[in-house]
C-alpha cells in the first residue's frame, strides 16, 4: 500500500482520512470550506496562441472581471475555460486522460499526482 504524507511531512493515517471522510458525510461542521484550485492550470503549460470569436459585450465583461482580480483577460479566459472543463459533464475517466495529456504524463502518474494533490 502507498503511504501518503503530507507537505509538511506528516504521514496520512488511516485514522486520519476516516476521520475526514466523516466530516465530508457530515457537512464539514464547524469549516469554512473554499474551493481548491482546479485541476485543469493550463498557465503552467506551453501555450499557443488561439483565436476564439466572442461578441464584444462579452469581451468587455472579461476584461472588467480581469481588471478586478488583476490577472490579464488572456488568465481570466484560461482560467474560466479550466473551472468549465473541471465542472463538465465529462467522465471521471475522460478528465483524468485530459489532465495526463495536458501534464504530459501517463494516466498512472495522472492519478497518482491528482491524488497526492487531493492529500496535501
Amino acid at each position: 500500500m502507498k503511504q501518503y504524507i503530507a507537505e509538511d511531512g506528516t504521514p496520512i493515517t488511516d485514522d486520519m482520512v476516516e476521520r475526514w471522510a466523516q466530516e465530508a458525510e457530515d457537512g464539514f461542521p464547524n469549516c469554512t470550506v473554499t474551493r481548491e484550485p482546479d485541476s485543469f492550470t493550463p498557465s503552467r503549460m506551453d501555450m499557443k496562441a488561439h483565436t476564439i470569436r466572442i461578441p464584444n459585450e462579452l469581451w468587455s465583461l472579461v476584461e472588467a472581471a480581469a481588471n478586478i482580480k488583476h490577472i490579464t483577460p488572456s488568465e481570466y479566459t484560461r482560467q474560466a475555460l479550466g473551472r468549465s472543463l473541471a465542472q463538465s459533464d465529462l467522465t471521471r475517466e475522460q478528465k483524468i486522460l485530459i489532465y495526463a495529456q495536458a501534464h504530459q504524463l501517463t494516466r498512472e502518474e495522472a492519478v497518482n499526482e491528482l491524488i497526492d494533490r487531493a492529500l496535501a
